[in-house]
């Protein structure tokens, strides 16, 4: 059972992106050369599957200098936002994913690092991660919307957010299918030294 709020354990931050690094970003979109974006296999988490039912997404190719600046960006967005929050230690990072949805563009309710094993009948980590980055680059498009369908809660992203949170199964969210526009994104996660239930302040408890 988890011991804390889960909608205190969502961290939204407006306007985290500066103007001119979106517009640098966006220009990456001129690029037709996409690739659809897979899914874990839930039977090998060592394969990934393309399955435009359950995903539908464009990744899009960012280059090597930009990969090394989102990266320091993630790094002080985990120092400022992630730190204090959840009073954690960086482990390890997974690089910046750009994402496009196109009109239809979707992704099914999901967790973003465990799995249910139906033998064991545990839940159990696939993933090296903790902490999941979502930064919204753009607003101007119809549905997209972010929701936690487990805790009730949507959320419809604004140009500049970040939407951080706890990779576990307690998180599960989908995207809504974008009906207009385009819908571009960024994601990353990052593995920390401990399960962050480990870490998290309670009132009136200590953590070493």
């Amino acid at each position: 059972m988890m011991l804390y709020n889960p909608y205190d354990l969502i961290i939204i931050k407006e306007n985290v992106i500066p103007q001119e690094n979106i517009e640098e970003l966006m220009l990456l979109t001129n690029d037709k050369n996409t690739t659809q974006a897979t899914t874990i296999n839930s039977d090998d988490n060592e394969k990934s599957d393309t399955n435009l039912e359950v995903r539908n997404t464009l990744w899009y190719n960012i280059t090597e200098e930009m990969a090394k600046n989102l990266e320091q960006a993630v790094a002080a967005c985990f120092l400022s936002h992630i730190v204090p929050k959840y009073n954690c230690q960086f482990k390890s990072y997974e690089p910046v994913q750009f994402l496009g949805y196109p009109v239809g563009g979707h992704y099914k309710g999901h967790n973003d690092g465990e799995h249910f094993n139906h033998e064991t009948r545990q839940w159990e980590r696939i993933m090296e991660r903790d902490v999941s980055f979502l930064f919204y680059l753009n607003d101007q498009y119809g549905g997209g919307e972010l929701e936690f369908y487990d805790l009730g809660l949507t959320i419809k992203p604004k140009k500049g957010m970040m939407i951080a949170f706890p990779s576990y199964k307690d998180f599960a969210h989908k995207v809504h299918p974008v009906t207009w526009g385009h819908r571009y994104s960024l994601v990353s996660w990052v593995a920390t030294q401990k399960n962050l239930y480990d870490t998290i302040p309670r009132p009136g408890i200590s953590k070493s």
